[in-house]
């Protein structure tokens, strides 16, 4: 850092500077000093709000709650005359603000000044005032503005609010982890007092425990070998992510094992769209809804979301379950039109579930999907280890002879062949009515209001547990189902096929 010229500036500039120095230590960046005037930035910090600041994404009608908020930078410039007739003059770096309030802000700044006193830390306590007391609450929308002042700059219109929206969110994710590993904290687990920084707080429930007592349970997990459930929350079973579960298992190897434990239980797989690898998703990860469809590549640690391939969009709607709601609700609409490549990409999903029950069968004991390629109809579980029959469902400890009377059905591993005809009627239908009814007769959104979360039908039953609410419904009518007289031969059937 340079050192100032006493000569040069005045007696209050050199004070002033002194104490700035000392209070703002690195935050304090000195620029220039010439020409009988002195330019630095001052980084300002928020530490803890005093308060919850409710953060407000307006077009995608989404909220969630800040601790904090990312530093500004003022930036000053020392005039000859300061303080004594001019006020220094400055810029304010802001880019989660609007031009609008910038200029309210600095317009309440320009007020302030009186000739021939130093402004510089008034400005500073006003700002931190401000920015602790946004009426409690920050509204982030897409208006676009023409206003251009010296006083501020910003970067709100080209960033976007939906981009700022996700950025004050990971911005907060980041401090609340830093404060907790600087402090120390009880296990739950074996009671002893650990530092932060040897502890994991899991993000989606906030409960936390030591790495010790974490890495003890994913030993273990490991070692029983009849285990296949995936590694939740010790205390309410919420998912990790895979990032928590990295720092669990600490080595590469136990986690890659941990995946292929998975992978021996469940088909969902996803490919990452950045570096093209096989990324195994932990069931309960894998559903649609708000953090559930939140995917993090082992290989280029990219995160991206599951349904729509794009980068990971936190509590904002995916744009995928909106296509599928406005398919559902338009199904019967001649209006409804969807772009030729967003239709192709759900008939090919809705095909896929297609082949997973022309293709695989449930264990009869863990119900565990499993594939026949080939061979005799003796069958071997690897997740709960039992033998069974894939023509009539018989299993036991040990394969045996038994009574078969059940014919083998016919199965493809291939697409179906009139997936092809859909196909190509996609793109000769102009107005898509056919290719709406394909894909809605599986689909069925749940009735809760508060919910409305889309569901596919797998299988034959027709009680849909919803997994984001939990609320049993009906696929044929759609009701919520209160009791078991909803099927019975004067109602809904409970088995069908599409």
């Amino acid at each position: 850092m340079e050192c100032i010229d006493k000569a040069l500036i005045p007696v209050e500039h050199e004070e002033e500077i002194l104490v700035l120095k000392s209070i703002f230590n690195e935050d304090f960046v000195l620029i220039d000093n010439e020409n009988d005037e002195s330019t630095f930035d001052l980084i300002i910090h928020f530490d803890s709000l005093p308060n919850k600041l409710l953060l407000i994404h307006d077009e995608s009608n989404v909220s969630t709650e800040l601790s904090h908020l990312p530093p500004i930078t003022l930036h000053i410039t020392y005039r000859k005359t300061y303080p004594k007739i001019d006020p220094p003059l400055y810029c304010i770096q802001c880019d989660y603000l609007t031009c609008d309030q910038l200029l309210s802000l600095t317009n309440q700044m320009d007020k302030m000044w009186q000739s021939g006193e130093v402004i510089i830390y008034t400005w500073i306590e006003f700002l931190k005032d401000y920015f602790y007391n946004l009426n409690n609450q920050l509204i982030l929308s897409d208006i676009k503005s023409s206003i251009n002042d010296k006083r501020f700059l910003t970067n709100y219109d080209k960033i976007g609010s939906k981009q700022i929206y996700q950025q004050l969110i990971e911005y907060n994710r980041i401090q609340n982890q830093f404060e907790f590993e600087q402090t120390n904290h009880i296990c739950p687990i074996c009671l002893e007092e650990k530092s932060g920084k040897n502890c994991l707080q899991f993000e989606k429930c906030h409960h936390y425990a030591c790495l010790l007592c974490l890495k003890s349970h994913a030993n273990e997990y490991l070692s029983n070998i009849q285990q296949n459930k995936s590694i939740n929350c010790y205390e309410c079973d919420s998912p990790l992510y895979q990032s928590e579960l990295r720092r669990i298992f600490s080595d590469d190897k136990l986690f890659l094992k941990y995946q292929q434990r998975l992978l021996e239980q469940t088909v969902d797989m996803v490919w990452c769209p950045r570096c093209h690898h096989a990324i195994i998703c932990i069931p309960s990860e894998s559903i649609s809804g708000n953090h559930q469809s939140f995917v993090e590549c082992f290989y280029c640690r990219f995160t991206f979301c599951r349904r729509c391939q794009q980068s990971w969009h936190p509590q904002i709607q995916c744009p995928k379950d909106e296509i599928l709601q406005n398919i559902k609700q338009n199904s019967n609409s001649d209006q409804s039109k969807l772009n030729k490549i967003e239709l192709k990409q759900l008939l090919l999903e809705i095909e896929n579930i297609q082949i997973i029950e022309q293709c695989t069968k449930p264990c009869p004991s863990c119900g565990v999907r499993i594939e026949k390629n080939g061979g005799c109809q003796h069958m071997h579980c690897r997740a709960c280890q039992i033998h069974f029959c894939w023509v009539c469902g018989w299993y036991g400890g040990t394969y045996s002879p038994h009574p078969c009377e059940i014919k083998p059905e016919k199965f493809q591993a291939s697409l179906p062949l009139d997936m092809n005809e859909k196909l190509e009627q996609i793109l000769h239908d102009e107005n898509g009515t056919q290719i709406h009814h394909n894909i809605a007769k599986r689909v069925q959104i749940c009735p809760r209001e508060n919910c409305r979360q889309t569901h596919v039908k797998i299988g034959t039953k027709n009680m849909i547990t919803c997994e984001k609410c939990e609320t049993r419904f009906c696929f044929l009518c759609g009701e919520v189902v209160y009791g078991d007289f909803h099927f019975s031969e004067y109602g809904c059937k409970a088995n069908t096929r599409i």
